[in-house]
Order: structure tokens, then C-alpha cells, then sequence
């Protein structure tokens, strides 16, 4: 088996663009379901320090766990080294609507300072914010 493993896996070198699957309960349903890193060590010939440019995932992954990308999309000068983070962090700073959940204003008036919860974080509001009263950050 370990012999079909290293076959079907073969060892990725440090600088090289890979894939991770992001699982259901660390991203929301409109992620992406994949992040790029970049291999950044290789530990006891096992294990792979992986990195996004966000920052350094602060676990180490095995071959099986990640697929190589055909070109290098992100070099390993682009990462920011002095970061730790999840890999749910990684897949919330990639996505486009803030990741897991959603913020929700009960605003009684327009929206329009930010005492409205969603313009503070810099989002729209939704149709969960507030029922048929206007607003201005729609």
C-alpha cells in the first residue's frame, strides 16, 4: 500500500503551487471549494509546510492531501511568512461574501452611518437585514 501510494503521489518540491480542498465546515456555500498555497518546507520527508498569501497555515499536510497545479501561480516571495493561520481563515480571506455565516443589521433607518452593522464591515445588506423598509446600502 505505501508503495501505491508513493506512486500514485509523488513527492512535491518546495516553491511549487498546489491545491488544498477546503472541507464543507470551514467554508460557506457560496466559497470556493479549493485554495492555492505554495510549498514552503518539507518536514522528516513526510510532511509539507504550506503557505497562501495571506499567511502560513498553521498545520502540516501529507502528499495525499493536496494536488500539485501544472504551473506555479504563486511564488513562495508573495507569502506572508510572519502570519499563522487555519485553513478556514485561508478560505474566509479568499472568499467573496466574509466566509462562514453572514452579518445581519436590524437598522430602523437607512443604513447610511456606521451604526449599521453590515456597512461597518463593508458589505451590502441583505434581504435578512431588515423586511420591506428602505435602505441605502442594497
Amino acid at each position: 500500500m505505501l508503495r501505491t501510494s508513493k506512486q500514485k503521489f509523488q513527492p512535491a518540491n518546495v516553491g511549487e503551487t498546489v491545491r488544498i480542498r477546503v472541507p464543507d465546515v470551514d467554508r460557506s456555500k457560496m466559497d470556493p471549494q479549493n485554495i492555492l498555497a505554495v510549498v514552503l518546507d518539507i518536514v522528516d520527508n513526510d510532511f509539507y509546510k504550506l503557505a497562501t498569501k495571506n499567511g502560513v497555515i498553521n498545520r502540516l499536510y501529507t502528499r495525499n492531501q493536496f494536488s500539485v497545479c501544472k504551473e506555479n501561480l504563486i511564488s513562495i516571495t508573495d507569502v506572508q511568512r510572519d502570519v499563522q493561520i487555519s485553513l478556514r481563515e485561508a478560505s474566509t480571506s479568499n472568499s467573496l461574501i466574509g466566509g462562514q455565516g453572514y452579518t445581519r443589521c436590524n437598522c430602523k433607518t437607512k443604513c447610511t452611518t456606521k451604526k449599521c452593522k453590515c456597512r461597518n464591515v463593508g458589505i451590502l445588506c441583505s434581504t435578512q437585514c431588515h423586511d420591506s423598509l428602505s435602505c441605502c446600502n442594497k
